[in-house]
């Protein structure tokens, strides 16, 4: 699980700027959406605490990437070390194959059954772009994920076969 940890931590960093990049793109986009969200949170806070929905937009825009890859290095850790466990039952021919798997998993898990719980708060749209950035997002994890782990892991040593004698 070693070289699936390396792995993983590369893989996330990736994952984190490319998640972190739809992330904002995602806040532009659905500036409306997101500002009735956070308006309506901010409406549960005790009286005495003074805070704008604009404020926690904009500290939103500023933190999505650093914030996204902090998270990608700890997902990244996480699955890369299941993926190092897993590898040898991961369907795929090779590494790359079943890094792509395991993205797709990731993608269904993360994107597609855990995003359903925002569906209520941000919509259909916000979804359905979610789960398009996702795919991405899960697939280059997957790819690097294999590819690194091809790269990294330990190859057995072949024993030279023993001289014959003339």
């Amino acid at each position: 699980t070693t070289t699936g940890l390396k792995a993983g931590l590369v893989a996330g960093v990736v994952y984190g700027v490319i998640d972190g990049a739809f992330s904002m793109v995602f806040l532009y986009i659905f500036h409306n959406v997101v500002m009735n969200v956070i308006t309506k949170s901010l409406q549960g806070l005790p009286g005495n605490v003074s805070v704008n929905a604009s404020s926690v937009y904009n500290l939103a825009i500023y933190a999505a990437i650093p914030v996204a890859i902090i998270g990608g290095l700890i997902i990244g850790l996480i699955l890369g070390a299941i993926f190092g466990y897993a590898h040898k039952r991961i369907p795929g021919k090779n590494s790359v194959m079943k890094g792509l798997v395991f993205g797709v998993i990731i993608w269904v898990i993360f994107n597609v059954v855990i995003g359903l719980t925002n569906l209520n708060s941000y919509g259909v749209e916000y979804y359905l772009a979610g789960m398009g950035g996702g795919i991405v997002a899960s697939l280059v994890f997957g790819y690097l994920t294999g590819l690194f782990f091809d790269k990294w892991q330990e190859k057995p040593v072949e024993e030279p076969p023993f001289p014959t004698e003339p």
